[in-house]
């Protein structure tokens, strides 16, 4: 009778043991694997790793940095009050002294063309600069808009501008030197920005959120259908069937733009301040985020995109566009951010990777514990019997 309590003392010792050994090494494995956060289940396991380190370079433009095109060698960046800064950014890890080409007003966007840089000039409209030599270039031909130059985009023989009040601007540049009267097409509240894809220019709106136009006749351009978002969308980027809309306090909208006349509901992912800019590039979503600097976010599934993967710059992130592997920031005061992406873009691919291994591993040493103390129990009761 004593004999037999002693087993089972000892085994019941055995039991706890292994439970405790158990546990202690789950808990280890989960530490070490990444799950992702699922808005849909916000009591899951959240990995709080940072993000890997990435390599952020400087080019102070001396002005404000708003809007920036980067073509061949060379960065184009809408300076603000300094006009137009062009940068070499062969060796993009060491940027080149600016060259600037001082315009009148005030500078926001910029969009480069063969050899032209077309760039959105607040109160003068439309400028078009000659950079066929970018060390030195041309003096700026105008052509005025009704309102406030804000975005701009060339396709064709056209360009596109986001004219504040006056909605979209159509402008012919057939012949860059001397750039057609505006066409426009109302819209509801204040073009920031514009995107063309096909026959429809993609207007971000303001508090109207994704103006869509008909542009299959530049000429006479279509009544806008709108796809309302929850807060100030001023950027946006069309890739594929869907729109992302960099949407000020809410982060990035993306939007279901299959059908151009009937678009998707947006689905949103926030940022930790305020996007500004959006480009789109293989699987990502690279958003200039005011205060946060750059956020990389996975949209390999645009209708679920992932969480941002931070870069933070020293001044305002206020465009964005990418390259290879580096991410051109305007940086408002800081000027151009040149930023590393390599590690940024594939951390995610590369935690998937290292995911399944480390998870593998782990429960083969729970499963070998487990038989060894299943050993040890049969042993023991033999040994007493």
């Amino acid at each position: 009778m004593k004999k037999s309590k002693k087993i089972n003392i000892l085994l019941i010792v055995l039991l706890i043991s292994m439970f405790i050994v158990n546990s202690v090494l789950l808990i280890t494995v989960q530490r070490d694997i990444e799950i992702p956060i699922d808005e849909k289940n916000p009591n899951g396991i959240i990995n709080t790793r940072p993000p890997q380190a990435s390599s952020v370079y400087y080019a102070d433009t001396g002005g404000s940095a708003r809007g920036v095109y980067v073509s061949g060698d060379y960065a184009y960046v809408a300076d603000y009050n300094k006009g137009l800064a062009v940068i070499d950014i062969s060796d993009p890890t060491n940027p080149g002294t600016p060259v600037y080409e001082d315009m009148p007003g005030y500078v926001y966007d910029v969009y480069v063309s063969g050899d032209y840089a077309y760039v959105a000039s607040e109160i003068f409209g439309l400028a078009v600069i000659n950079i066929s030599d970018p060390t030195n270039p041309g003096t700026p031909v105008y052509e005025d808009t009704n309102d406030d130059a804000r975005g701009v985009y060339v396709s064709g023989d056209f360009a596109y501008v986001a004219d504040g009040g006056s909605g979209l601007a159509i402008i012919n540049i057939s012949d860059p030197t001397n750039p057609g009267t505006p066409v426009y097409e109302d819209t509801t509240l204040y073009a920031w920005g514009v995107y063309v894809s096909g026959d429809f220019a993609y207007v971000a709106d303001d508090t109207s959120g994704l103006a869509i136009i008909n542009i299959s006749d530049p000429t006479n351009p279509g009544t806008p259908v709108y796809e309302a978002t929850t807060e100030l969308a001023r950027g946006v980027y069309v890739s594929g069937d869907y729109a992302y809309v960099a949407n000020g306090p809410s982060g990035l909208a993306v939007i279901n733009i299959s059908d151009p006349t009937n678009p998707g509901t947006p689905i949103y992912e926030a940022t930790t301040g305020n996007a500004k800019g959006v480009y789109v590039s293989g699987d990502c979503a690279y958003v200039a985020v005011w205060f946060s600097g750059l956020a990389v976010i996975d949209i390999s599934d645009p209708t679920n995109p992932g969480t941002p993967i931070y870069e933070d710059t020293t001044g305002d992130a206020m465009d964005i566009y990418v390259s290879g592997d580096y991410a051109y920031v305007a940086d408002r005061g800081s000027g151009l951010a040149v930023i590393d992406i390599t590690d940024l873009g594939t951390e995610k691919e590369k935690d998937k990777e290292e995911e399944a291994p480390q998870a593998i591993f782990g429960y083969n040493i729970l499963f070998l514990l487990g038989a060894i103390g299943i050993s040890l129990a049969i042993l023991v009761k033999k040994r007493f019997k």
